[in-house]
């Protein structure tokens, strides 16, 4: 077989794969964690962590810019970019604005990772908005 008919069958079987593949890392995800009902309180220990736990935040950000997200006190601690939490500011805090697109400095969070599905950052700034208590 000449090169130019390699060169065809191999863009194809790129193309077959490239079309079987329906996630690119951009697409939200099923959430990891069930979420709290609207109007319960949001725990760390029971609803965030677990978040960042199962999208591996917690061994990534050991110390990753500075910061590290394990507790409380270490999201409250920040990193280079400053504090990572600011109680009753979801809105406002920088965990949540790197895991939206697009984040206002770096790449969105999780790195290398789907977007977290809107209902799951909902959980982390629903936390944040009830005052990021270490609960």
């Amino acid at each position: 077989m000449n090169t130019k008919i390699q060169a065809f069958f191999l863009l194809l079987l790129s193309l077959a794969l490239l079309a079987g593949c329906k996630d690119a890392g951009t697409e939200p995800q099923p959430d990891p964690v069930t979420p709290p009902p609207p109007a319960a309180t949001v725990s760390f220990s029971q609803h965030v962590l677990p978040i960042l736990t199962a999208k591996g935040c917690t061994g990534c950000h050991g110390g990753s810019g500075g910061l590290v997200v394990g507790t409380v006190a270490d999201l409250l601690t920040g990193g280079n970019h400053g504090t990572a939490v600011v109680p009753g500011d979801g809105a406002g805090s920088n965990l949540v604005k790197k895991l939206i697109s697009p984040p206002p400095f770096g790449q969105r969070m999780p790195l290398g990772g789907s977007q977290l599905p809107d209902s799951t950052v909902n959980v982390i700034r629903t936390w944040i908005n009830q005052g990021a208590k270490n609960n």
